[in-house]
């Protein structure tokens, strides 16, 4: 029964279901190119629609957080606070782009084609670079973790318990680094040609590396609770 509770878990929260969702989402667009299939493209299509709805109220907890946040003075270093800042700013800017994209794609906001396709660039390019500063923090924040390691091989404090700890917790953040490249791929693959690769990868690679994403998300998902206790 603990899978089932695990899973319950996984759906009862915004952000679990979401992960879910985008598994769906991504696996029937690899479907549908695989076999050519148009109907389960539009599938994962309408899936993809329904997490654009859903963020749309992102905005007020997302203002909350980059209050709370503030200048990062609470951080260790400089470099952290900057990184930081400078990704509450990109995800602040992104939220209204987004929602100005969609509002133009069902009918309400009547933009001309070059607006609609300027918009379109600039929401992808913040999500890519959302995701490009989040790698950078994780980097940092594994480095400080190896720093920690060395620390403890050297002292009599700590240990095996706490270096097992952090030994799982560096497994796990590398898992983290590689799934976030892997939608750093994705993101920049939606961008127009001439923009880094954009447009260069194939709809079947670009859902294949999409769908592996979004399993290796919800890998990490249980794998935090059973070995993050």
């Amino acid at each position: 029964m603990s899978v089932i509770e695990d899973i319950c878990d996984l759906l009862d929260t915004y952000n679990g279901r979401d992960k879910v969702v985008r598994l769906a989402c991504y696996a029937f667009k690899l479907w549908g190119c695989c076999v050519n299939d148009k109907n389960l493209q539009a599938a994962g299509s309408r899936l993809s629609a329904a997490r654009m709805a859903l963020r749309l109220f992102d905005d007020v907890p997302m203002i909350r957080h980059t209050y709370m946040y503030g200048l990062g003075r609470h951080e260790s270093t400089w470099t952290a606070s900057v990184l930081g800042v400078l990704g509450n700013l990109v995800d602040q800017i992104f939220l209204p782009v987004e929602k100005a994209c969609w509002l133009h794609e069902v009918g309400v906001l009547k933009l001309s084609p070059r607006t609609a396709e300027i918009l379109d660039t600039v929401s992808t390019s913040l999500w890519a670079a959302s995701l490009y500063i989040a790698l950078l923090q994780l980097l940092r924040s594994m480095r400080q973790l190896w720093w920690g390691r060395a620390c403890l091989e050297h002292s009599s404090e700590g240990g095996p318990e706490a270096r097992r700890h952090l030994d799982v917790r560096l497994a796990l953040d590398t898992v983290v680094a590689c799934k976030l490249c892997l939608d750093i791929t994705h993101a920049v693959s939606c961008l127009p040609a001439g923009y880094l690769w954009g447009d260069k990868i194939s709809s079947t690679k670009v859902a294949a590396v999409a769908t592996t994403s979004s399993i290796v998300g919800i890998a990490l998902y249980f794998a935090r609770k059973r070995l993050l206790k």
